[in-house]
């Protein structure tokens, strides 16, 4: 498409790009699209667009008014246009999210293309979708997830009925399918739309000519920020937007990308060029957060990303204390320990403020609440609030209230009728009535991502029963619960002027910074979660340990526990997750590293564990391997295990031949795969015996 220019150059006195780095300034000086920018965490990615931005209107290449900015989240779109402004460039520039965005353009068109009332926008799917569920005896926030995953990748339910296979819905998916159409049913009758809907109407409308070409006169430059978390369906309302054009600017982090599971994919980040081609690519690596020991650390731990497609961050903080790994005899022991470090920090004139706790799912937030308030630490919980205002755990505080209140026999009846002298622990009762109440069932975790979170979350509530009622046997089931709901009551201390420690999850660490984060119960089965089953899964599982790292300046903490509470007040064994090993002083050392033994290998897991492997199996090598069987799967467009299955892999972990003859040994591994794969595997050990990154 032929460049035009649409505005006059604007004087803006003094140098826009006097304060940027080289590669900042190269992004904002390539003010004609397609642009790719690749920034890494810290490197100031919304400094260089807003600077590119402010660089296109005042060389006179657009108009304010003719740009419009993409953003994810209402505060990072005010966040834009707030640095905008203070840039100096008069006409406020268009920031929105795809949705707010294409709802302003859907109320605009609506009247002259569609006629009669706007419709209603859903705040929420679960309404239409309550009595189904109920008759599934499925959670309708599972549903409503199931939905939108449908409508983030542009399927309608017979769309869906037909993509669902190989993937595992919270019901089957011929009858996901039913409900999704019925849903779709009930809100045509209610003249209503989701928000999943503002796109995709917007898209349609955007295929008649009058609509796409006004909207196209009216916006003819288009940045997007935070690319990696794109999905088919706002891919598809850019492309609308553009048409022919290729004023489009993109910025993102592929390290970043932990969202897959709302149907975001790097994807279109990474093939950019693919889509619009030739487009400019500029990579910003130096790091305005993180001291250099933290950023050693994260470039680690992305080490299974092939060498040619790595980042590695460079600080420009200067040094810092090296990040410590840290191994507790049981969790209680890494709570303490934790606590115990954050007095440290306050101590040492660290503002509360400005230390994390970060952990892989909301029910591990409770030990450290009790802890810190304990300690007279100030703390929030981001997100959900803290434990106990859990919708689900205040329903069941709600139930064990009644219960306790109703002065029934502490002793349960036999079949006979008759009342055991002795009555059930405590617990047991609290047990009951999570089973009786609430339907869940100690045994039987759910599918669904909502329906497995409120059980891990009544589970752990349990487990806090068990612990205090292992303290004393003889408390009564009313004392229990009156222990429990005091622990509700306490809440959350009130942050003073100097603000409050921050519990967070990992995925809602994204867009945070703290001077000081600890990074706890980096363990298998937590970190990777257990149900990462897949490679892409667990890959995902370790960017999500890179965004946990990367948010931290300065002080940074890794640990895990050898034990944690089980069921019935039973102790596990845990181990330290796989993403640990080799990563530095205080980390899991692997066989190849110098440790004699076979630590946990990266391979499929049972009950949260990693799978067995040969004796001297290294896990490195295997990780490795396995990197390079999922991009050598997608290549060839087979599933992993056709390369290779998981008991080969740890044999070629174990072995580590070098020779075409050694690696034919490998049982698994006949004729027809050495044909295949033999000179890749054959490189890939090798490479993974030579590359620091896997042995330091």
């Amino acid at each position: 498409m032929a460049k035009r220019g649409y505005a006059r150059p604007v004087n803006r006195g003094p140098d826009l790009l006097a304060g940027l780095n080289p590669a900042q300034r190269a992004a904002a000086e390539a003010v004609r699209g397609p642009v790719r920018i690749l920034a890494g965490a810290g490197t100031g990615k919304t400094r260089t667009i807003t600077h590119r931005i402010a660089h296109q209107v005042a060389t006179g290449v657009a108009r304010a008014d003719q740009i419009l900015a993409v953003t994810f989240t209402d505060r990072a779109a005010g966040e834009l246009r707030s640095r905008l402004a203070g840039l100096g460039i008069g006409a406020p520039v268009r920031a929105a999210t795809f949705h707010a965005a294409a709802w302003a353009q859907l109320r605009w068109f609506w009247p002259r293309v569609e006629g009669g009332p706007l419709p209603e926008v859903l705040p929420s799917k679960v309404r239409l979708l309550v009595r189904d569920a109920r008759r599934a005896g499925a959670e309708a926030k599972d549903l409503a997830a199931e939905i939108e995953w449908a409508k983030a990748r542009c399927l309608d339910p017979a769309g869906y009925a037909r993509a669902a296979g190989g993937r595992t819905p919270p019901l089957a998916a011929d009858v996901m399918a039913e409900i999704y159409e019925r849903y779709e049913q009930a809100k045509t009758e209610a003249n209503a739309i989701d928000y999943e809907d503002m796109l995709l109407r917007m898209t349609a409308l955007l295929a008649r000519p009058d609509v796409g070409e006004e909207v196209r006169d009216r916006y003819r430059f288009v940045t997007v920020d935070e690319f990696q978390d794109v999905n088919a369906a706002q891919w598809a309302l850019l492309r609308g937007w553009l048409g022919d054009s290729d004023e489009l600017c993109v910025v993102g982090d592929d390290d970043q990308t932990i969202f897959s599971f709302t149907g975001a994919s790097s994807r279109y980040l990474v093939d950019f060029d693919r889509h619009f081609p030739p487009a400019q690519r500029v990579t910003l690596t130096e790091n305005y957060r993180s001291t250099s020991e933290v950023l050693a650390l994260a470039n680690r731990v992305l080490w299974t990303k092939p060498a040619a497609r790595r980042k590695q961050l460079e600080s420009r903080v200067g040094s810092g204390p090296v990040p410590a790994f840290r191994e507790y005899p049981d969790a209680d022991d890494e709570v303490a320990g934790v606590v115990d470090a954050v007095k440290g920090l306050l101590a040492d004139g660290v503002p509360p403020r400005e230390v994390a706790v970060c952990y892989r799912t909301n029910n591990q937030s409770e030990p450290f609440e009790e802890a810190l308030r304990g300690a007279g630490i100030p703390y929030v919980v981001r997100g959900d609030g803290g434990f106990f205002d859990l919708p689900e755990i205040r329903q069941a505080l709600t139930a064990l209230r009644t219960a306790a209140r109703r002065g029934v026999p502490e002793g349960e009846p036999h079949p006979g009728g008759s009342v055991p002298a002795r009555p059930p622990r405590a617990d047991r009762r609290v047990e009951r009535v999570l089973r009786d109440q609430l339907s869940w069932h100690p045994r039987k975790e759910p599918s669904g991502a909502a329906a497995r979170e409120r059980w891990r979350n009544l589970a752990t509530l349990l487990e806090i029963a068990t612990a205090r009622t292992a303290d004393d046997e003889a408390l009564p089931f009313p004392a229990l619960v009156d222990d429990l709901l005091a622990r509700a009551a306490a809440g959350q201390e009130a942050p003073t002027d100097a603000g409050a420690v921050t519990l967070l999850t990992l995925h809602r660490a994204k867009g945070t910074e703290f001077d000081a984060v600890f990074l706890v119960a980096v363990e298998e089965g937590l970190l990777p979660i257990s149900y990462a089953k897949t490679d892409a899964e667990v890959e995902e599982e370790r960017r999500l340990l890179y965004v946990g790292v990367t948010r931290a300046r300065r002080h940074l903490q890794l640990s895990w526990a050898r034990t944690r509470p089980g069921w019935r007040g039973t102790v596990q064994s845990r181990r330290p997750s796989r993403l640990l090993y080799n990563l530095g002083p205080g980390a899991p050392r692997s066989a190849a590293a110098g440790q004699a033994g076979s630590p946990p290998a990266a391979g499929g897991r049972k009950g949260g564990q990693a799978a067995a492997v040969p004796a001297g199996a290294d896990p490195a090598v295997a990780e490795r391997l396995r990197a390079w069987r999922r991009e050598r799967s997608q290549r060839d467009g087979v599933p992993a295990y056709v390369v290779f299955p998981d008991s080969t892999l740890h044999e070629l972990a174990a072995r580590r031949p070098a020779t075409p003859r050694a690696l034919r040994a490998v049982p698994g591994f006949g004729p027809t795969r050495a044909e295949r794969y033999g000179d890749e595997t054959l490189e890939v050990i090798a490479a993974a015996k030579d590359d620091p990154d896997v042995l330091a």
